[in-house]
């Protein structure tokens, strides 16, 4: 082979496309989003559309939902062009970029800016109960959008408005909805699909027989009791590390207590849960173990 230049050109033209049409299916304004890691993907179209399969794949930490989308608004960016004497040179090309405000409490402020400036995959949740999506390749999974999310700084309540965080979303490739997209009805609706809730466990007595604790969500989850555990929940680690048999009791309806049984219970053993926890009402996660103080 010589020695001469060698380019690849990107060759966008596409030959004409039928253009029947008796009725357009047009997708209503997005309310929520939810964001998954870059290599996430449903396995099909029928997956994306079952609610169980999403909360898999929050409780493994691949999908994120996020928060109610107000204010919605188009910041697109025209192609950026010189004009030469015969002839117009497209220099950058222009983004497609939607922006957003959701009003927002600290802990969920805090939560959203641990996207800001990653590369993720978006899912959209209409008004009329739609989620737009993009068909991934000829397989049929289905994943979100390529973009990247901007969280800005989170603005005062004012008179006339709550406080709000400022959210810009920069899609990737405007043509990956447009060429791929999959507008999904599912049987749930957006309000059913709800991140990992933090849990504080917080120890209300500790002998060396008996642990007593409580575990309250944090501050986004209204710092409510969590009353739902049950056995196998629940973990106790000795100070190597090693679990630990325990017998457990569920929480008192009224305080919100439980207990855990054993023998041996020394200072410096923790209780955690056991992972992510996937409840009827919700799913959680502890913040960190609680380590005991044994009391004679």
């Amino acid at each position: 082979m010589g020695v001469y230049p060698y380019v690849e050109c990107d060759d966008e033209e596409k030959g004409f496309r039928n253009t029947g049409s008796t009725e357009e299916c047009l997708e209503s304004v997005t309310i929520k989003t939810a964001v998954a890691r870059p290599d996430f993907a449903f396995a099909s179209i029928a997956d994306a559309k079952n609610l169980e399969k999403w909360k898999d794949a929050i409780a493994e930490k691949k999908l994120f939902p996020l928060y109610d989308v107000e204010e919605l608004a188009n910041a697109n960016t025209e192609d950026t062009v010189f004009e030469g004497r015969n002839k117009t040179y497209t220099t950058a090309k222009g983004k497609k970029v939607n922006t957003y405000n959701s009003f927002l409490g600290l802990c969920s402020h805090n939560a959203l800016t641990s996207f800001d400036s990653k590369e993720l995959q978006l899912f959209e949740f209409t008004e009329d109960g739609e989620i737009k999506a993009v068909v991934q390749d000829e397989t049929g999974k289905i994943k979100g959008q390529s973009v990247t999310l901007g969280i800005g700084k989170r603005v005062d309540a004012m008179p006339d408005k709550p406080p709000f965080t400022p959210v810009t979303v920069t899609y990737k490739d405007f043509r990956e909805y447009e060429n791929r997209g999959a507008l999904l009805r599912p049987g749930f609706t957006a309000s059913d699909v709800v991140g990992i809730f933090d849990v504080h466990l917080k120890q209300v007595l500790a002998t060396a027989t008996r642990i007593e604790f409580t575990a309250t969500t944090s501050c986004a989850g209204g710092s409510a009791k969590n009353k739902a555990l049950i056995a196998g929940d629940v973990i106790v680690r000795n100070l190597l590390g090693a679990v630990v048999t325990t017998s457990f009791i569920t929480a008192d309806p009224v305080t919100g207590i439980y207990a855990l049984t054993g023998t041996g219970f020394a200072t410096g053993y923790t209780v955690n849960l056991n992972g992510v926890i996937t409840q009827v009402e919700m799913i959680i996660e502890a913040v960190e173990p609680l380590k005991i103080t044994v009391t004679p």
